[in-house]
């Protein structure tokens, strides 16, 4: 009697904490896009993004790099528009430019969903934050959250960072 009771409660909780989980995602996609509708309006109106939104629009997961990268699409109001391309250069020119190590990590969290059309210049940037650094790059590396996806993977072993 006593398994099936502690049997019952562990499925229960299970569902509690993945409920819970579910809910934790949603908010943060809704404040993932909160913080993109604040870029893009400050960007429609010609004003600069302060370094704090500009942060947030890094990727932390595939969600939020498809509603970041879905702002190229047709349909969304900044199709026509280079904010992609722009913001992300932004982002990674205050590491190579600007030498703000805030951006550090998120520029190299940036550069690991370099794919397709703007995989180039993804990759460009990654290799202008590795040479001006490589042992930084190394050291950061168990720090970034799909390192072992390429871009990342290839330039950690093509370094021999371990």
């Amino acid at each position: 009697m006593s398994k099936i009771l502690n049997s019952s409660f562990l499925i229960i909780i299970s569902f509690l904490t993945l409920g819970n989980s579910s809910e934790l995602k949603t908010l943060n996609e809704a404040e993932y896009e909160k913080n993109l509708n604040i870029a893009t309006e400050l960007y429609l109106t010609k004003k600069e993004i302060p370094k704090p939104v500009l942060i947030k629009l890094v990727p932390e997961n595939y969600v939020e790099f498809d509603i970041y990268y879905g702002t190229t699409g047709p349909d969304h109001k900044l199709g026509k528009t280079d904010f992609f391309y722009e913001t992300t250069r932004l982002i990674f020119e205050e590491v190579t430019s600007g030498k703000n190590n805030d951006f550090y990590l998120p520029s190299l969290n940036l550069a690991s969903f370099a794919d397709g059309e703007y995989a180039e210049s993804f990759i460009e940037y990654l290799e202008l934050i590795i040479n001006a650094d490589k042992e930084k790059f190394c050291k950061s590396i168990s720090r970034i959250k799909y390192k072992n996806r390429n871009p990342i993977k290839f330039y950690s072993e093509l370094n021999k960072c371990e």
